[in-house]
């Protein structure tokens, strides 16, 4: 599981849904997608969020244009292991090492190699969000 800190800027909510404006380190900016605002959760509070491997998706060149993932983040590969079937690939980014979890197939299609630059998508619904005491 990746883990980023952050804290949170802004809370934006309808009788639906919630989003969570987050600032992580540096420029970085993401957002999160609840159902319901937790009840712990309030402007400037210091957060966990966990990022599933499986949750972070990786694009090559200028492919990203349009895309409805807004969440996206440079990153420069670090290093691939490959498996039979699903390859971890572990990135640098300006907010620390994230690992992501791809096919095989779709690591050996975008002959993705060491020191590469990227971009990272990452789904607003996939950032789980924790307290930090």
């Amino acid at each position: 599981m990746n883990k980023l800190l952050a804290k949170v800027e802004r809370i934006h909510s309808d009788p639906y849904f919630t989003v969570v404006h987050l600032h992580v380190e540096g420029e970085t900016r993401l957002r999160t997608i609840k159902t319901e605002c937790p009840q712990w959760l309030g402007i400037g509070d210091a957060v966990a969020c966990h990022i599933p491997e499986a949750a972070l998706s990786i694009c090559k060149g200028s492919h990203e244009g349009d895309v409805s993932i807004e969440n996206r983040l440079s990153a420069r590969l670090e290093g691939v292991l490959r498996g039979e079937v699903l390859s971890e690939v572990t990135l640098a980014t300006s907010c620390g090492a994230l690992k992501s979890l791809i096919s095989t197939e779709a690591c050996e299609r975008m002959a993705m190699s060491t020191g590469e630059e990227v971009t990272l998508l990452l789904k607003a619904v996939d950032i789980k969000l924790h307290p930090l005491l």
